[in-house]
This record gives C-alpha cells, sequence and structure tokens, in this order.
C-alpha cells in the first residue's frame, strides 16, 4: 500500500527552506546596512587557491594578537571563540584588549582561535600569542583581478571596511586600494 504525502506538507517545506533563505539574505544585508563600519590595514599572506576561483586571500595585523601587548584576558584555547576589543588609530582600528566574553561596551569583534603559542623561554601564560580567524579572510573580485590586487596587498597598499555588528560579528563591505574604494560588496 503506497502512502501518500499530503500537499500541505509539501507546502509546508517550501515554505520552511523558503523563510531560512530568506532569513540569511535579510541578515547579511541588515548587517551590511546597519554594523559599526571599521577600516582594518591588510597584511600580506600566501599561498593563494588557484581552484576556487579569482579572491584576495587577506590577514590583518589582529590576525595574530600577543597578549602581552594587550588588555583583557590572557588565557584562551585552540578553536575557542575570542571578542577583540578594538579602538580607532586614524583611519584604521586596531586590537587593544581580548575577552572570552563580549565587552559590554566600545567595538568588539568576534573570531576564532586557529593556533594558540608559546613564545620559546616563555613560561608565563601571559606571553601567549594567538592566531585568530574573523572570516574575513577572502574577499572575491571579478575574474582577472585577483593577481593585480595581490601584488597590492603584498605593498601594503589595501585595505578593507567592514561591518560589525553589535554582537560582535561581521562582514566584509568594501576593498580600498591606498584609500580609494575599489570594490563595494553587494548587499545579496
Amino acid at each position: 500500500m503506497i502512502r501518500r504525502i499530503p500537499l500541505w506538507g509539501f507546502a509546508l517545506a517550501f515554505i520552511v527552506q523558503a523563510a531560512l533563505l530568506g532569513y540569511m539574505l535579510v541578515d547579511r544585508a541588515m548587517l551590511l546596512a546597519n554594523g559599526t563600519e571599521i577600516r582594518l590595514p591588510v597584511v600580506p599572506v600566501d599561498p593563494r587557491d588557484f581552484l576556487r576561483g579569482d579572491y584576495v586571500i587577506l590577514a590583518y595585523p589582529m590576525s595574530r594578537l600577543h597578549a602581552a601587548q594587550l588588555g583583557g584576558d590572557d588565557v584562551f584555547n585552540y578553536d575557542t571563540p575570542i571578542f577583540v576589543e578594538l579602538a580607532q588609530d586614524g583611519d584604521v582600528w586596531k586590537p587593544v584588549a581580548l575577552h572570552k566574553t563580549q565587552p559590554e561596551s566600545g567595538t568588539s569583534i568576534r573570531g576564532t582561535i586557529t593556533n594558540a603559542m608559546q613564545p620559546t623561554g616563555c613560561t608565563d601564560v601571559s606571553c601567549s600569542e594567538y592566531s585568530v580567524d574573523y572570516n574575513l579572510e577572502k574577499f572575491f573580485v571579478p575574474e582577472g583581478k585577483g593577481r593585480d590586487l595581490e601584488k597590492l596587498r603584498n605593498d601594503q597598499h589595501l585595505q578593507v571596511d567592514v561591518a560589525v555588528a553589535e554582537n560582535g560579528r561581521a562582514a566584509l563591505k568594501r576593498l580600498r586600494v591606498d584609500g580609494e574604494i575599489e570594490y563595494q560588496e553587494k548587499m545579496y
């Protein structure tokens, strides 16, 4: 005996999937439109993955944090969340403190510890160094433009504008060359 699924079951499944997709699109658009905008300097990084299309791999001074040079908490473990408190320094923002939970005031960006190390000769946990991923490490560009931008990145001419939500989540908004907007991220 074959049992039929009622038509309302298919309709409900479609509505749930459409709602989830709509939520993802609206959530990103709201972050880009309403998030606190900050500018970050970009530093060189290698290598480039040629199989995934044209994009620029980005790293930031705050991608590698030295606990001894910053305020806040000292000890973090691999693959744990970290909130990096930022302060504006001219046109760019720089890290000033590390936190296990989001600070109540100021601008902070949420990342994940990808590597935790202690320099040779240092026995104090306060001198630990952390590599952090913010989900801001790839900026997709039009075909054929990636190599030129990589050279500019390596010569430290790139900056990015980032939208930061109140909860610390961040999204790339613009890519700048010597301060001038080169590429703008689309809302959708």
